[in-house]
């Protein structure tokens, strides 16, 4: 399992998150600071699919846990099975009572996703979900104590909740089962974000469903390696994405489009014609990367996608 020291996670919570006595708040009110931390996380550390581009794809795999733990610390960040599991690595540290399960994203029958449940956070028994690897704003903490579902809220360019799940073949479940749902706001401008394919206009879509069981780090780690990282078909390993928040407004590549948020919801879209428009692009939003590592990324990924066609 990827862990940490609670000297490794103060230090990452102090230095790069910018949050200071974190001690003390986790004492004073371990919710209040476990949404500050989300927060922090989403606007310091951005989900990428970079670094794995940059990788000749014979040679590709998932980053073992000190590549994870060095990329972010120095604030490169990665995907959803870096960035849940070193967050969850954090929490663990500070003291929260969590562990990672694993979801099923859209209609894939293959458990790929890692989110983080988190106990007992404002009372005995209560239960959280976390996850600031999605690619996109979980900004807080989601309580699961509802009966149907909980609160529709806005995610990006989505409407979002979570949906309790009938049992299924109608025997009764040991673990309540779940489905996070969104629905688009603009479906019009779904293409830009790479996700056309995906959605329905003015209908709820599935993400990815879960079940409240503890999963292996180290098993998932592998399903993700085999499954995402060495499968150069996967959407994530033949295209480029990088996404985060800056004082809590998206910035967003993908492919060859730049998106800038200007109000919530609301985005300014730039085409990035060429190559170099494209490594200018990364490394002005994205300073944490060295020009010289994105060119040779993008060169890596334009001969990818004349293998795939993408």
């Amino acid at each position: 399992m990827l862990s940490l020291t609670r000297d490794e996670a103060l230090e990452f919570v102090d230095n790069r998150l910018a949050i200071k006595d974190a001690e003390k708040l986790f004492v004073k009110d371990r919710f209040l600071l476990l949404n500050e931390l989300i927060v922090a996380f989403h606007n310091n550390i951005p989900f990428q699919t970079l670094t794995n581009l940059a990788v000749r794809p014979d040679i590709r795999h998932i980053p073992n846990f000190d590549e994870m733990k060095d990329d972010l610390f120095s604030g490169k960040g990665g995907m959803c099975i870096a960035l849940n599991g070193f967050f969850h690595a954090v929490l663990l540290a500070l003291g929260y009572n969590c562990y990672i399960t694993a979801g099923r994203m859209w209609d894939n029958d293959i458990k790929s996703h890692a989110i983080i449940i988190v106990q007992n956070l404002r009372q005995t028994n209560d239960v959280f979900l976390v996850d600031v690897g999605l690619g996109y704003p979980t900004l807080n903490a989601v309580a699961l104590d509802f009966e149907l579902e909980s609160p529709t809220v806005v995610e990006l360019v989505w409407w979002g909740k979570i949906v309790r799940l009938p049992s299924e073949n109608g025997k009764a479940e040991q673990c309540p089962y779940f489905s996070r749902m969104r629905k688009p706001r603009h479906p019009a401008d779904m293409g830009k974000f790479g996700f056309g394919h995906r959605e329905v206009a003015d209908q709820w879509n599935n993400v990815y469903e879960f079940k409240l069981e503890p999963q292996s780090f180290e098993e998932l780690r592998n399903i993700v390696d085999v499954n995402i990282y060495q499968n150069i078909s996967h959407v994530l390993s033949r295209s480029l994405r990088l996404v985060q928040w800056k004082e809590n407004r998206a910035t967003i590549i993908i492919n060859n489009h730049l998106m800038t948020e200007e109000e919530e919801g609301t985005f300014r879209y730039v085409l990035l014609e060429t190559d170099k428009d494209i490594v200018d692009a990364v490394v002005h939003e994205f300073p944490v990367f060295e020009r010289e590592f994105v060119e040779n990324a993008i060169k890596q990924w334009r001969q990818l996608c004349r293998m795939q066609s993408c």
